[in-house]
């Protein structure tokens, strides 16, 4: 069984980087939804997804139904869970005539393993960890695509550390930190400690991830009262405070940008961004599955480096030319498997160990 769906996974792996092309065959029965967990025009990984699914739709000429969650809880109906009002979200979209859904966000991994199970008729495509941790169980009409987000961490960590005049960075999030952000995290220090040992990041967590004040007071304290000189910032649109604040307190305020190049929110003080490109990943596989017909792709599918999917904005005017070169070489030994990046708390300690050696 396991190798069965060893091959299903490889042989999806391998066509999501074959070349696409329209098809004029294709069913236009097709109708494809997809679900965000906060309104997708946040100039993020929100908005590269949904610019992914649109570009699927003008391809094949599919309708697409993108919907954002109902805020919880409804002011008209106090006594629905978060669960049931997630579920009407899901299903409005069906009887709209959605039958290959995205959920975009580890936000929804328990509803789409559930609606997969419910609808083996539907194709459900997940981005990030669905935390799921026997692949082998999972339904056949669903599908996970993760990534090794902390190889970008990892370089845009080197990048920081070698801009930074305090050697102390800072890493902000929400309360709560899940696998794609500790990928981040995890990768982020560890691109830090390779340029320096010496190097401290410092964690900051906040409980109003989408409230730009919040954003803005923990930016100051940061970059005031700590002597931090980088931040970078992985959350909802509280991020937008940190930008302004950078902005505001002049030269030598840094800030990375994340899931797309944000240099535009604060020119001069965006040293590099890691790149996601959701939008691609979405794209590329969409057609696969839309041209094969096959709901039955189930499973797991990372994308890093390799694929062309993480990367980090090199700007040599704000960084210099030779750290843009010594990121060239890194990448190269990314790709090779020469240098291996830690996503977990344990690699971590492992990869600084053998860097001590």
């Amino acid at each position: 069984m396991m190798s069965k769906s060893i091959c299903l996974i490889l042989f999806f792996f391998i066509s999501c980087f074959a070349t696409k092309e329209s098809s004029d065959d294709v069913d236009k029965k097709f109708v494809m939804g997809m679900l965000f967990p906060a309104n997708y025009n946040d100039n993020g990984y929100l908005q590269n997804s949904f610019e992914g699914a649109s570009s699927v739709s003008n391809v094949f000429g599919i309708k697409f139904i993108p919907k954002v969650v109902t805020p919880y809880p409804i002011e008209s109906n106090r006594l629905m869970t978060f669960d049931e009002v997630l579920t009407e979200d899901i299903l409005a979209l069906q009887k709209e005539g959605a039958n290959f859904i995205w959920f975009v966000s580890s936000y929804f991994s328990e509803s789409s393993v559930r609606f997969a199970y419910e609808n083996p008729h539907i194709f459900y495509a997940i981005v990030d960890d669905l935390g799921h941790n026997d692949m082998d169980k999972l339904p056949k009409n669903l599908l996970s695509i993760i990534f090794r987000l902390e190889e970008g961490a990892f370089l845009a960590g080197y990048i920081a550390s070698k801009m930074s005049k305090s050697n102390k960075l800072g890493f902000v999030t929400g309360a709560s930190i899940m696998r794609n952000v500790k990928r981040f995290l995890v990768g982020f220090r560890a691109g830090a400690f390779y340029e320096n040992s010496k190097t401290r990041v410092i964690l900051k967590r906040v409980l109003k991830d989408r409230d730009e004040a919040v954003g803005e007071d923990i930016a100051k304290y940061m970059y005031i009262e700590d002597g931090i000189d980088v931040i970078f910032p992985v959350m909802g649109p509280a991020v937008f405070g940190i930008f302004r604040i950078a902005k505001e307190l002049g030269p030598g305020h840094y800030v990375i940008g994340v899931n797309k190049d944000q240099s535009h929110l604060a020119h001069g003080h965006v040293i590099t961004s890691v790149i996601r490109n959701l939008g691609k990943a979405i794209s590329d596989c969409s057609s696969d599955i839309i041209k094969s017909h096959n709901f039955n792709f189930g499973g797991v599918v990372e994308k890093g480096i390799k694929e062309g999917i993480i990367d980090v904005i090199k700007d040599s005017s704000i960084i210099g030319k030779d750290l843009v070169d010594k990121l060239t070489k890194l990448k190269e030994d990314i790709v090779s498997g020469e240098l291996v990046i830690p996503s977990t708390d344990y690699e971590l300690d492992l990869f600084k160990e053998k860097l001590k050696r």
